[in-house]
């Protein structure tokens, strides 16, 4: 089992059984042959439907002669760094490695409330890390009667993003994200009313790195390959060293011609943009890299939650006060060269956006990115 693989409790979440009920196998899965709720599409483009139901036929033979797993396997997985970025590379087609990744967060006990395959993008429920709570000697008397007496003033949520590896068609790059979200008290004008508030946290890199770890075990690294990989491929202390994932992002320009400049090559900057959309909280709807565009929305903190996280999700006032329209679709424009990449914001015709919400949008960015 995987948790016999995983010495290190610094990440403790607890266990949804919504988890296991939303990601359950169907049934003629379980008997080794794919349904429709695993059939994935290509990630980087579509299918007719007679392709679609030519290859369903082709796994219902497959697996009615015994051929082939309930899951396919996953070879050769290295973790990569670029600057502060650290991602996986997988080889193997992305069809192979999404049920493979959607199985993982099964495992871990953790809800997936944004599922898109053909996307690539995945996005778990807002969680509780069970580990934060001050392991006292009362503590830990009454967590043994009653655990649910506990909680912690901090959630997180992962985000993960396939994109095609740079090997070609078989291979994958799978990107991992965290959001943190803190629970502060906050103080009426006069001083006499309480209450508490969820505003956004910092991004955890050590939670990506752990998180990173065990999806790189369940997916089938060695464990001491996978310790010696992080090992290899910690970031540098930000500000020192060589450019540090987007750190030296500056805003260029105003209005009509406002631009986020990044320093880095446009393979970097395009990771850095997604990776920045990922922890602000924009849901990518498309992507084409060959024209540079991430067709995104906005949502709120609670977007997609559980009916028992939206109740906390109603207490986001100060979160929700931003300037951007939450059904609207925003084209994130990348353009860059082997020395600079420039993000902005366009509307469908290609040209910037002059709205305000559109410097907004590049201010977060450029928040995420330091």
């Amino acid at each position: 089992m995987l948790k016999e693989a995983l010495p290190d409790q610094g990440l403790a979440y607890q266990k949804s059984r919504q988890a296991e009920e939303n990601l359950e196998l169907p049934p003629d899965l379980k008997g080794a042959s794919f349904d429709d709720a695993m059939d994935v599409p290509p990630i980087a483009g579509g299918a007719t439907y007679s392709q679609y139901a030519d290859g369903r036929a082709q796994r219902r033979q497959a697996s009615t002669s015994g051929a082939g797993a309930i899951l396919p396997t996953v070879e050769n997985v290295e973790l990569r760094r670029s600057g502060d970025s650290r991602w996986l590379e997988v080889q193997a087609a992305p069809q192979q490695v999404w049920p493979r990744v959607v199985a993982f967060w099964r495992e871990q006990g953790i809800l997936l409330v944004d599922q898109n395959p053909t996307v690539g993008v995945m996005k778990t429920d807002w969680i509780e890390n069970r580990a934060e709570i001050p392991q006292g000697f009362l503590t830990r008397m009454f967590r043994k009667v009653a655990d649910g007496l506990y909680a912690t003033s901090t959630r997180d949520q992962y985000s993960i993003r396939m994109e095609p590896g740079a090997k070609g068609a078989g291979s994958t790059e799978v990107h991992l994200t965290h959001r943190g979200m803190d629970e502060t008290l906050e103080t009426g004008t006069l001083g006499d009313s309480k209450r508490t508030v969820w505003q956004p946290g910092k991004s955890d890199p050590g939670k990506e790195a752990e998180m990173l770890r065990r999806l790189m075990l369940f997916l089938g690294a060695p464990e001491k390959k996978a310790a010696a990989a992080l090992a290899a491929t910690a970031p540098q202390t930000r500000g020192t060293g060589p450019a540090a994932s987007g750190g030296s992002a500056r805003l260029v320009g105003e209005g009509a011609g406002a631009q986020l400049l990044i320093p880095e090559d446009f393979q970097r900057g395009w990771r850095i943009t997604g990776a920045a959309l990922d922890r602000a909280g924009f849901a990518v709807k498309d992507r084409d890299m060959s024209r540079g565009v991430y067709y995104v929305r906005y949502q709120d903190m609670d977007a997609g939650a559980t009916p028992k996280a939206r109740g906390w999700g109603e207490r986001l006032a100060f979160w929700r006060k931003a300037d951007i329209d939450r059904l609207k679709e925003y084209q994130i424009k990348v353009e860059g060269n082997d020395r600079e990449t420039r993000v902005s914001v366009v509307d469908p015709s290609g040209a910037r956006d002059s709205a305000s919400s559109a410097g907004r949008i590049l201010a977060l960015l450029q928040e995420q990115m330091k």
